[in-house]
Parts: structure tokens; C-alpha cells; sequence
């Protein structure tokens, strides 16, 4: 992280100095996320667009491998201070930095640089940010130590339902299957595990099969038998021969909106009741 407010405006980080973290970075291979952003009397002056690409214009020449860049625009006024900028106002600031990196490298590099917000955003707000073209994503604050930070990841990953399997025989998962996202009706009250403190199963699906969750924690009571829920970012797993999803302390589980509700389960497609593996090809 590179040029966040707080190191330009308490320890003196000039545009010269985010120049030299980032040649540094380049030369190792380290990914950045570089920050920039204007303070409340220069947006009050109508300098954002200078501010910001002032802040770029230093550190351009640095840049050889933009697959390593991800620009953070946080307006300095609207950290930790309950202010907001609006959508709106977001928007064209994102647009107005994107329209730099065009004309200072390539359309190309601009169109593939991901630019995040990073202006006290909430569960509440980032609905709104997230839907504009030029919002890629977040840099998230103090909201990331918060329970509702999941509602945050998921505005911005939205589930997917499970896809109708193929089975296909398999000794082990390997990589991992990440990344899993789903809406699933729970069939089955949540079982403990033997020989776990914390471990809970719970049986979920619609009508192109079943799955069982793993999880950890009190979050199982978040499963009653025949709600919907939505599970955002799980990983399969594949255990003595048996796939299970588990849910851990990176993943999302909570009620589904009602326009989501599945209807039913096919548990005749249980991938978690055979030694198989759930693909999608």
C-alpha cells in the first residue's frame, strides 16, 4: 500500500517518495495498490482531477508492469469522517483517472487497471458505488474488522447458483476448489461433527443437486431446515473420499433475499453421499 493519506499527510510521504516505493516494488515483483486523492479544500476548490493526476504523474515513469498497479482513489475527506462521496461524484473521479492513464501510458493499461474506492465505504453504500462502470472494486477500512464486512464482498462478487453436475471419479481435490458461491435450501437440521468442538454439517441444494457445508462456529443457526441460504465464498474440500464446502471465517453465509428462495432439492444428486467431485465442464 502505497501512498495512502495517512502517510502523505503524518509522515511526509511525497509524490517523490510513493515514486521510489514503487521502483523498488516493480524491480521485486511486489504488487502495489497506489493511492491517491484529494483533501477537503481542494475538492472545496474544484482541484480533484489536479490533485489526482498530479499524484500519477510521479510515479508513470516507474511503471513497466501494470499487471502489478492497482490504483486507489480515496478522497482524503471522506476517511473516517461518516462522510461520503456520492456514487456520482465517484464515478467521475474514477472516469477522470481512468481518461489520465490513457493519455499518460495506453487505452489498453487503462482499461485493464483496476481502480478501487476507498472513501468510508459501508454495507449501506456500497451497493450504489459498486453498480458504476469505472468503480472496479474497494479499499476497505475500518468497515473490514465489522461482521458486515461479508455484505461488502458480496456486492461485489455476487453468488452464483450451483450448475447441474457431472460426476467424475477422483482421488482428491488438488488444488483446492475456491471461491464458491451458491443459493441452497437447507434440507437438514445442523449435525456436530464426532471428535469436534466447533464443527457443524449441514446439508444444502436446489434442483440440480445437494452439497453438505462445513462450518465452524455458531453460524450453523444461521441454517434452518427449509430457509434459503446464500453462501459466498467457500472452498471445496475433499475429505476421506467425500466432498464437503466449507465455510470458513472467509467465507459469507446468511439468509437469502426472498427473490432468491430455491424452490427445491434434487438430494438424489448428493455429491457429498459419493466419492465424486462436482465439475462444471
Amino acid at each position: 500500500l502505497i501512498g495512502h493519506s495517512e502517510r502523505r499527510s503524518k509522515f511526509g510521504e511525497t509524490d517523490a517518495v510513493t515514486a521510489t516505493k514503487i521502483e523498488q516494488c516493480q524491480k521485486a515483483g511486489i504488487s502495489v495498490i497506489f493511492c491517491i486523492g484529494e483533501l477537503l479544500e481542494e475538492r472545496e476548490a474544484g482541484k480533484t482531477d489536479e490533485v489526482n493526476k498530479r499524484q500519477l504523474d510521479a510515479v508513470y515513469s516507474q511503471i513497466e508492469d501494470w499487471k502489478k498497479i492497482v490504483v486507489a482513489y480515496e478522497p482524503v475527506w471522506a476517511i473516517g469522517t461518516g462522510k461520503v462521496a456520492t456514487p456520482e461524484q465517484a464515478q467521475d473521479a474514477h472516469a477522470a483517472i481512468r481518461k489520465m492513464i490513457a493519455s499518460a501510458v495506453s487505452e489498453e493499461v487503462a482499461n485493464g487497471v483496476r481502480i478501487l474506492y476507498g472513501g468510508s465505504v459501508t454495507p449501506e453504500n456500497c451497493k450504489d458505488l459498486i453498480t458504476k462502470p469505472d468503480i472496479d472494486g474497494f479499499l476497505v477500512g475500518g468497515a473490514s474488522l465489522k461482521p458486515t464486512f461479508t455484505d461488502i464482498i458480496t456486492a461485489c462478487v455476487p453468488p452464483l447458483v450451483l450448475q447441474k453436475p457431472k460426476f467424475v471419479k477422483v482421488d482428491g481435490i488438488s488444488p483446492a476448489a475456491k471461491g464458491v458461491n451458491l443459493f441452497g435450501k437447507v434440507v437438514s437440521a445442523a449435525t456436530k461433527v464426532d471428535a469436534s468442538d466447533d464443527l457443524m454439517e449441514v446439508l444444502v441444494g436446489d434442483e440440480t443437486g445437494a452439497v453438505t457445508l462445513s462450518i465452524r462456529g455458531d453460524r450453523a443457526k444461521d441454517c434452518e431446515v427449509g430457509m434459503t441460504v446464500r453462501v459466498q465464498n467457500a472452498h471445496a474440500a475433499m475429505i476421506k473420499g467425500f466432498i464437503r464446502l466449507a465455510v470458513d471465517k472467509w467465507s459469507a453465509l446468511k439468509p437469502a433475499d426472498a427473490e432468491d428462495t430455491v424452490a427445491s432439492v434434487n438430494e438424489s444428486k448428493n455429491i457429498s453421499a459419493v466419492e465424486y467431485e462436482l465439475t462444471n465442464n
